[in-house]
């Protein structure tokens, strides 16, 4: 929380897997800069799953998008009522934004691309398809639930949410799957400023799966900014170095008026 009124909230959308306090620094230089600013755990993630094994646990990846990233936007209109919302988005946050309702008024995606796994060339093509078509179900199928935490990958995902992300990452039009038979929801909705890093060394989310992201986005007013630094930056690293903040979040920002 800022000091004083907030002149603006921000929601932050976490990564596939990754709990919302590893975005707590940008989140207070969020706050330092007059916004209100709100991290969450998605159903099954952190601080958001049921006690015990996630085996049996019911979650959807769309759920993620429209229950836990819409319920935290309402969370923020019902608590600060009347000031512009603006959205931060990394991997899979930013690729869930369109199950958002409109209110967003300017995004900005980092390390986000489309995980279809055409989307990737050469031995990272090779890497995704394996993952979508045999070892992300074969996984989650097997254990009742993916675990990421084995492979050091971050938090455990509940099947549902594995799944569908798999089936995501073998269609074309990825997220479109799902929200084309429901009318494309925000992806053709949302007609804001979005703001895409291109990151160099970001083998997660490399420059032409960030361009099939925006391509969902079919309204939106789109621009993406390549990202280099003398020191590794990857799929992670902008949330660590404070130094890369201050540009995006004042662009972000700036959207208020």
């Amino acid at each position: 929380m800022p000091d004083g009124e907030p002149g603006a909230c921000v929601l932050i959308g976490s990564a596939m897997a990754v709990r919302g306090r590893f975005y707590a620094p940008l989140a207070r230089f969020v706050a330092e800069q007059g916004a209100a600013a709100l991290t969450l755990d998605y159903r099954g993630i952190g601080g958001s799953r049921p006690a015990g094994s996630l085996r049996g646990f019911k979650a959807q990846f769309h759920d993620w998008g429209e229950r836990d990233l819409a319920g935290a936007a309402d969370f923020l209109a019902q608590r600060f009522p009347g000031k512009p919302l603006h959205f931060i988005g990394h991997s899979a946050g930013a690729q869930l934004m369109g199950l958002v309702d409109a209110r967003i008024r300017s995004a900005v995606f980092i390390g986000a691309g489309s995980a279809y796994w055409k989307a990737y060339s050469g031995r990272a093509r090779a890497v995704m398809a394996a993952l979508f078509h045999l070892i992300v179900p074969g996984a989650a199928l097997l254990a009742g639930y993916l675990p990421m935490s084995r492979f050091g990958q971050g938090d455990d995902v509940p099947r549902g949410v594995a799944l569908e992300w798999a089936r995501w990452g073998r269609d074309q039009r990825y997220a479109l799957s799902y929200a084309e038979p429901r009318g494309g929801l925000g992806y053709t909705t949302y007609a804001g400023p979005l703001r895409a890093l291109s990151i160099a060394d970001d083998s997660y989310a490399p420059r032409s799966a960030v361009e099939a992201l925006l391509a969902l986005y079919t309204a939106a007013r789109k621009e993406l900014r390549p990202v280099s630094a003398p020191q590794p930056i990857g799929h992670f690293g902008f949330f660590r170095q404070p130094a890369l903040w201050p540009a995006e979040v004042a662009w972000l920002l700036e959207r208020i008026s």
